[in-house]
C-alpha cells in the first residue's frame, strides 16, 4: 500500500496515512514531500539466511520509468518460536522523498525480486478539476 510515511519498529509495522490510491495536485509538474511504499513480504524456509535482492520501480501509465527507484537487499533467519516448514510475515518499508510527477495519469510501484515481479501498487495523480 501507499503512505504518508511509515516505519518498522521491533518487527511491527506503524502506518500515518495509509492505504491510499490518488493524490491530488495543485499544479504540474507537481512534487510529494513524502511518500511511503508499504509491504509485508512472506519469506519461506527455502528464502532463509540468504540476501534477497528487492527492487521497488515507479512507473508511468504506459510503462516508463519516472526514475524513482529503491533497491535493496532483504536477509531473514529463523525464529525459534517459529514451526518447522512456517513461513515469516516480514514488514518492508521503501521511503520516496521529493517524488516529482510531471503530467496528471495512472502511476504504479511495481516491486521486483530476482527479476521476477512480485506486486504491484497502481495509484493516479489528479489536477485541479
Amino acid at each position: 500500500m501507499l503512505a504518508d510515511s511509515a516505519q518498522v519498529s521491533a518487527g511491527k509495522l506503524f502506518v500515518l496515512g495509509g492505504a491510499f490510491d490518488t493524490i491530488n495536485a495543485r499544479s504540474f509538474p507537481a512534487t510529494v514531500r513524502g511518500l511511503a511504499v508499504v509491504l509485508v513480504a512472506d519469506v519461506g524456509p527455502a528464502d532463509r539466511d540468504r540476501d534477497l535482492p528487492i527492487a521497488i520501480r515507479l512507473l508511468d501509465e504506459d510503462g516508463n520509468s519516472v526514475g524513482v527507484e529503491s533497491r535493496g537487499m532483504m536477509r531473514v533467519g529463523a525464529p525459534s518460536t517459529l514451526p518447522a516448514g512456517a513461513s515469516s510475515l516480514v514488514p518492508l518499508v521503501a521511503s520516496f522523498l521529493g517524488v516529482r510527477f510531471a503530467r496528471p495519469g495512472g502511476y504504479v510501484f511495481m516491486v521486483e525480486h530476482e527479476g521476477e515481479e512480485l506486486g504491484r501498487i497502481p495509484f493516479r495523480v489528479r489536477g485541479p478539476s
